[in-house]
């Protein structure tokens, strides 16, 4: 197995690690990091991405390199925070190690292989994947940031609704130089996401963790109707539907996020026979 990834672990308190989605960096989750400065936050970049080299690895395997990471790190139990592919990783992780996660996060996350679509499978497919990626990554990275600003903060349900859906330019570094790299990091970790999806539908039932599922109702990535199937699969899941929000919830809802850790380490404490009580 590769090396561990590169990690920002920072602060002291109740340990949270957070798991950025695909593509991504740690510095995805920098509004949220901001509203948890009492806890100790630990901030990865996944194997293909940033800091943590070229090479991309399974999802299952990204779960057992965070599960070292916490373990080596001295950081567990943590409450997992994932985004999108990375809470199909953290649902792996809650599953496959359950005594490291004391709670878990789902922001927009994956997890359910009804929800994939033709893009998603024609992404997977060699060659031609590849060359939709490169397109793709390169519009997302240069062209799309572009139109979100030229929306400035007018508040016209339109124009909420682009800045909600689109990403802005902390994702200019996937059409930057090192954008080839994330391209095939970013198909690679596509076939994976084909390969296991399935997996991680599997493990929806067996998550112990106290766990909340955030959902953005302009979310076209992950559906909200997607984000209440994982909810109800997941014994005793919160959702939190967070209005007039796309894919990009950690970016554009970050104090919502941060309480909803707050949320599930609150029922945590509580224990399993004694509910939270408002």
């Amino acid at each position: 197995m590769p090396f561990l990834p590169f990690v920002d672990d920072r602060g002291r308190g109740d340990p949270v690690l957070l798991v950025h989605g695909q593509p991504g960096l740690g510095t995805d989750w920098d509004g949220v990091a901001a509203r948890l400065e009492d806890h100790r936050l630990l901030l990865v970049d996944r194997p293909g991405y940033g800091r943590s080299g070229d090479a991309t690895v399974t999802m299952h395997d990204n779960a057992l390199l965070l599960a070292t990471l916490l373990e080596e790190r001295g950081a567990a139990p943590a409450t997992v925070v994932g985004h999108s592919y990375g809470g199909g990783v953290a649902i792996l992780l809650a599953t496959l190690r359950p005594e490291l996660v004391a709670g878990l996060v789902l922001v927009a996350s994956v997890g359910r292989a009804a929800s994939l679509t033709v893009v998603d499978r024609a992404l997977a497919v060699p060659v031609l994947g590849d060359a939709i990626s490169a397109a793709g990554l390169f519009t997302v990275g240069r062209v799309l940031p572009r139109l979100r600003a030229a929306t400035g903060s007018r508040h016209y349900p339109g124009f909420e609704w682009l800045r909600a859906s689109l990403p802005d330019d902390a994702y200019e570094h996937v059409s930057a130089p090192v954008g080839r790299r994330v391209w095939h990091s970013f198909v690679a970790e596509q076939r994976s996401l084909l390969d296991e999806i399935d997996s991680v539908e599997r493990s929806l039932g067996a998550v112990a963790a106290p766990t909340a599922v955030l959902s953005g109702t302009w979310d076209l990535v992950v559906p909200p109707v997607v984000a209440a199937s994982i909810a109800a699969a997941i014994p005793g899941a919160e959702l939190v539907s967070v209005a007039r929000t796309g894919h990009f919830v950690p970016r554009d809802a970050p104090g919502l996020v941060a309480a909803a850790v707050r949320g599930v380490e609150a029922r945590a404490r509580a224990g399993p026979d004694r509910p939270l009580r408002g």
